[in-house]
């Protein structure tokens, strides 16, 4: 043997598999946690096995040797640490560590409760107004100028609890894209540029901002209408939002809070308050506090719209239910039986909207009329033009004036009443003469006339549209005489019938009417206006119709 290097093999790997494991070991232990380790043991355990394999690799001793000094040099400063270590301060910090970090946490708690807190204080006040509310809204359901009562009690109420020196309510006209000034009360400089030929005088200011509209653009109630935002200007002087119209002392701005009445479907309209100079400015808990009472006007509105719609749904419904009632006596139960003629009808009413009238008024020998007319408007609108065209018109057919005469005198009879209500209808009058075998028709308005030569079965439209009754007071109607024989048809309807929609929106049309009576035209008038209604109801099927159908027949015998 040379050296003892020779030897040296096997305690290298004894010492290799020593150190595995102690890691082995030193890993269990970390795992189960069973004793506190420190990672250095897992470095002088990692050196030294490593440098007990490289040795036996390489055959050098040497480096067997410098892997111990390398693990030595590792547990030095640890050796050190530990020597010197004291486990009564070191106790002290972990004791102080661990009360800091439970301040925190209480801290934590202590801000989570405040906010809690400050919810629960909110909440409690927006019930409390809802409450105050809710039960004041009730009161002005039956009193005239309802809304404009309860946007008053509104405004004085947000102004008490603010103590505002003044408020303005403004709410948005969906039509006009404007906001319309509501309510005013107080004090309130004005906060948008004034009128430049408005004199700055207060009664003149005053009197401008309550009737006044702005646009939802370009000024400051628009603006903050438009960002949907509660917005708080302690000095108004120094925002640029607030325009500054005048040196004179009503016209200076103080302080002001403007938050919207929200709905679900979104801005409904906006409150201002205003604080003047002199006062002092808003804090933020006043601001906090309008925005609650805003929300609560908000939902104290739902109902109240509610029941204007309501009241305004039963009044026209009441106003219709007693015109269709009237209506029904207007219109002949029972149609005369008239010799050398067949007569057939019928009338489809939409709920409350007594709009067509029809009439058989056999008043000489030499005359027949017929009179088919829709009125404009629903309920008790069209009921009154309604007994005023019946009259008229009863009246002047015992004459012995022509039909566009008729309804001449008719139509300066309707537009002389001065009342405010739309008198506007579409009359078709038809005078059948027996004794000369012919028809004097005239029309005004949009109700057709369709005539049905029987030696041809070709139908016709023999009416013009023309200018309704009721809307120029020196309007000039035309006659038109057609010769009329046995087996003729003439018949009249009314727009709300070839207008009728099926579920895809198509219309009735004059085209299908006519191809009906042409179909049937050797059927009786009456068994002709059947056909036509059992038509026109599989046409429509369960369509909802929004406007009334009106059809009558004249077969010549």
């Amino acid at each position: 043997m040379n050296s003892i290097d020779s030897f040296i093999n096997a305690p290298l790997l004894i010492s290799a598999g020593i150190g595995v494991l102690i890691l082995l070991f030193l890993l269990i232990i970390r795992l189960r946690n069973t004793v506190k380790s420190s990672f250095i043991y897992f470095i002088i355990a990692g050196i030294l096995v490593i440098g007990a394999l490289y040795t036996y690799s390489s055959q050098q001793l040497f480096s067997f040797v410098i892997a111990v000094i390398a693990a030595e040099v590792v547990a030095l400063p640890y050796a050190v640490i530990k020597a010197f270590d004291n486990p009564i301060k070191r106790e002290e910090k972990k004791a102080a560590k661990k009360a800091a970090e439970l301040s925190l946490v209480n801290n934590q708690d202590y801000v989570s409760k405040e906010y809690v807190r400050e919810l629960e204080e909110k909440h409690e006040k927006l019930l409390e107004v809802n409450k105050e509310l809710i039960s004041k809204v009730s009161t002005f359901f039956t009193n005239d100028n309802n809304m404009e009562g309860f946007l008053e009690y509104c405004n004085k109420l947000i102004t008490e609890k603010v103590s505002a020196d003044g408020c303005v309510i403004l709410m948005a006209d969906d039509y006009d894209n404007t906001l319309s000034v509501k309510s005013l009360t107080g004090n309130f400089p004005p906060c948008y540029k004034l009128p430049d030929d408005l004199p700055h005088k207060p009664i003149r200011v005053e009197t401008n901002l309550r009737y006044a509209q702005f646009p939802l653009k370009e000024n400051i109630f628009g603006d903050m209408f438009t960002s949907g935002e509660p917005v708080l200007i302690a000095d108004s002087v120094r925002d640029p939002r607030v325009y500054q119209n005048g040196p004179e002392e009503f016209l200076r701005t103080g302080s002001y809070i403007f938050v919207p009445i929200k709905q679900k479907e979104g801005t409904v309209g906006i409150i201002a308050l205003a604080r003047v100079p002199q006062s002092e400015k808003f804090s933020k808990k006043e601001f906090n506090t309008a925005t609650i009472i805003a929300d609560a006007i908000a939902n104290a509105m739902k109902p109240m719209y509610s029941f204007l719609t309501y009241a305004e749904r039963a009044e026209l419904n009441k106003g219709g239910d007693i015109a269709s009632k009237y209506q029904k006596d207007l219109i002949p139960q029972k149609l005369p039986v008239i010799k050398g003629l067949q007569i057939g009808c019928f009338s489809n009413h939409n709920e409350n909207v007594c709009g067509d009238y029809y009439d058989v008024i056999p008043s000489r020998k030499d005359r027949i009329s017929f009179i088919v007319a829709d009125v404009a408007g629903k309920g008790m609108n069209s009921l009154v033009i309604m007994v005023m065209l019946r009259a008229i018109l009863r009246l002047a057919v015992n004459t012995a004036q022509s039909a566009s005469t008729i309804l001449s005198w008719t139509n300066r009879g309707v537009c002389s009443d001065s009342s405010k209500i739309d008198h506007f209808a579409s009359v078709s009058l038809l005078n059948y003469d027996a004794t000369k075998s012919e028809v004097q028709i005239s029309t005004c308005g949009s109700n057709p006339v369709f005539h049905l030569d029987s030696s041809t079965n070709l139908i016709k439209q023999i009416s013009k549209n023309s200018e309704p009754l009721g809307v120029d007071k020196e309007a000039v109607y035309e006659d038109m005489v057609i010769p009329v024989k046995s087996g003729d048809i003439l018949a009249i309807c009314t727009d709300g019938l070839y207008e009728a929609l099926n579920e895809n929106g198509v219309q009735y049309s004059t085209n299908r009417l006519c191809q009906v009576i042409t179909r049937n035209n050797s059927a009786s008038a009456k068994d002709i206006s059947s056909k036509v209604k059992d038509d026109l109801k599989k046409f429509c099927a369960s369509t909802q119709q929004y406007d009334d159908q009106s059809f009558l027949v004249i077969k010549i015998q």
